[in-house]
């Protein structure tokens, strides 16, 4: 097995491509630029290379999307940290399903480190969308 594909086979690696490509593809979304985008799309198709690999587990990715989900309710709704907690608690809950076949304290390490790189995320798109837009133009001298 080539090394770059035994790479991805590993549930670290699986899970690495996952949340770079969750967060590629939340800043692409919100930048609408090429780069992200590409990013975006490059992680996801390395996450499905590794996800034919090893199936992975339908309840771990359902956590994981609602994790995602609610981290931006948070953002959007007055909750007052609630969905935020609930939302990283999720994305860790999913994660450390994902990453089932490790020890627990590195399950339980990576499974916290991706939710709070999720976290991160979010707070950085979210913070992008609800930035004042530039003027086109910066002088006004004629």
């Amino acid at each position: 097995m080539p090394f770059a594909v035994a790479l991805l086979c590993h549930p670290l690696g699986t899970f690495a491509s996952l949340v770079a490509a969750i967060v590629a593809t939340l800043y692409a979304a919100q930048s609408h630029r090429f780069l992200p985008a590409f990013t975006a799309v490059s992680a996801a198709l390395l996450t499905l290379l590794a996800f034919l690999q090893v199936p992975p587990s339908t309840g771990a990715l359902a956590w994981l999307f609602i994790g995602v989900v609610l981290l931006h309710v948070e953002f959007l709704r007055p909750t007052f940290g609630f969905a935020g907690l609930l939302g990283v608690g999720a994305a860790a809950w999913g994660s450390c399903w994902l990453l089932a076949p490790l020890e627990p304290i590195v399950r339980g390490a990576a499974a916290l480190l991706g939710a709070l790189m999720l976290l991160a995320a979010v707070a950085r798109t979210m913070r992008l969308r609800t930035l004042p837009q530039l003027p086109t133009s910066l002088s006004t001298k004629q």
